[in-house]
């Protein structure tokens, strides 16, 4: 019930503000030739337009708010109220994206892994986290991991190949242009100032969290896989964090979220760039903690 009003309370909130400016011009529509996203995200975002605007807008943060606090309560997230206060999320609202796809994607992974629902609807998960690789690659290693290890079972998987594959030729069907223009779009899109990249350097870090994650828990695991897919991205922004934070149940994460706008507030087209120190901060107080167990009995 909280999270229920939470939800609402944001949504009545942005009454008084002016943006969504990423709601209104990519995702409240149906796919055109110059989006990024995938068609499978209009399924979602499109229907939302029918309530025009900004109403549209507001039934996304509502929707956004719900799924997010959703993720992290389930994950056991003791601050998920901290994940709603962040910079990442509120970003993510303000502009009217959809963070909480790939964040569906992560709670449907934790809720198969937990088998509180069948593996099918890793077919679904495959879709939310790939709608944003950046974020969701970290989950999806993840999850080839469990399989890998024979935590889900293999023969599972292909009602779940079939749930992608359906839904992908559902999409064609009704959008039968939509992959060529996608993928036309990528090839020349090329971010600016609002890029948080530390590629290639952040690649380093990857054998790095493979290894020293190898016998931690699935949730510390998770996280730690989910930092070094941002810093090993060629691209991502600050709000893209937003996935990450709902399984970081650490009050320092809330804090240096808004330290990196706090000081960037006189340099607004500088900040942005400074985004990867979050999902960096975050993997190095896991590191540390992996490293110096003595330092902190905190091991989620």
């Amino acid at each position: 019930m909280v999270l229920l009003g939470v939800a609402i309370g944001y949504s009545i909130a942005l009454s008084f503000f002016d943006g969504g400016y990423d709601a209104l011009v990519f995702y409240l529509k149906a796919p055109f030739p110059d989006t990024n996203a995938p068609a499978w995200v209009y399924l979602l975002t499109y229907p939302l337009s029918w309530f025009g605007w900004p109403l549209g807008w507001y039934i996304l943060t509502f929707i956004s708010v719900l799924v997010v606090g959703t993720a992290a309560i389930i994950s056991g997230n003791k601050y998920w109220w901290a994940v709603l206060l962040s910079a990442p999320f509120l970003w993510n609202i303000w502009l009217g994206q959809i963070e909480f796809i790939p964040t569906l994607g992560l709670l449907i992974s934790w809720l198969v892994y937990k088998k509180r629902i069948p593996v099918i609807w890793l077919g679904l998960s495959w879709l939310a986290l790939l709608t944003k690789p950046q974020v969701g690659l970290g989950v999806l290693v993840m999850q080839f991991l469990w399989i890998w290890n024979n935590e889900i079972d293999k023969k599972e998987l292909i009602p779940s190949i079939v749930v992608f594959l359906s839904t992908l030729f559902i999409t064609v069907l009704i959008w039968p242009h939509w992959i060529q223009n996608w993928i036309s779009t990528l090839r020349l899109f090329k971010p600016s100032w609002w890029n948080a990249s530390i590629w290639p350097y952040g690649l380093v870090l990857w054998p790095i969290v493979l290894y020293l994650s190898r016998n931690e828990g699935p949730l510390r695991k998770i996280r730690m896989l989910s930092a070094v897919s941002l810093l090993g991205s060629p691209y991502f922004a600050l709000y893209h964090s937003t996935t990450m934070l709902t399984i970081t149940d650490n009050l320092l994460a809330l804090l240096l979220s808004w330290i990196i706008i706090i000081l960037g507030s006189g340099v607004p087209n500088i900040w942005m760039q400074w985004g990867w120190i979050l999902p960096f901060g975050i993997l190095m107080i896991d590191i540390i903690q992996i490293l110096l167990p003595n330092l902190t009995r905190h091991e989620r």
